[in-house]
């Protein structure tokens, strides 16, 4: 699929982690939680145009995520879908606050701690790791 809009996927995620880093930083916890939920949606999403050819328009991480895998094991690539699997149940707390911020920061009715926000940015980077290996693992 189209290298520059993947590209161009990877990059803005990589902006709006970015964002959050700094606006934790200001003190705007309930903002920096939604950039990360952009960070993760915008990754999930440039992996499965990458590999899949599509951008499903669904926004919840754990949604993508499983239908990445889903569709990673549908093409025999059953580790891959494993790991997905498993990186959603580790991580599964995390993901739904991250879930939540995505609607609830916007209206003011989000709270959360500079800790969640930090072990948010955390898993965000690993899941960064694990798509990048995810994709070189099944392009080869």
């Amino acid at each position: 699929m189209s290298g520059k809009r993947v590209n161009l996927l990877k990059d803005r995620a990589k902006v709006f982690l970015e964002l959050a880093e700094e606006l934790r930083g200001r003190g705007r916890l309930d903002l920096a939680m939604f950039n990360v939920d952009q960070a993760f949606q915008l990754r999930v999403k440039a992996t499965m145009l990458r590999l899949l050819g599509v951008i499903p328009r669904i926004h919840g991480v754990r949604g993508l995520l499983g239908m990445l895998a889903r569709r990673l094991e549908e093409l025999s690539f059953r580790g891959e879908a494993r790991e997905i699997m498993s990186f959603i149940r580790r991580f599964r707390e995390v993901l739904i606050d991250v879930e939540s911020a995505h609607v609830e920061s916007r209206y003011g009715l989000f709270s959360t701690t500079s800790e969640s926000v930090d072990e948010a940015v955390k898993v965000a980077g690993e899941l960064f790791k694990l798509l990048d290996r995810v994709e070189r693992d099944v392009l080869g």
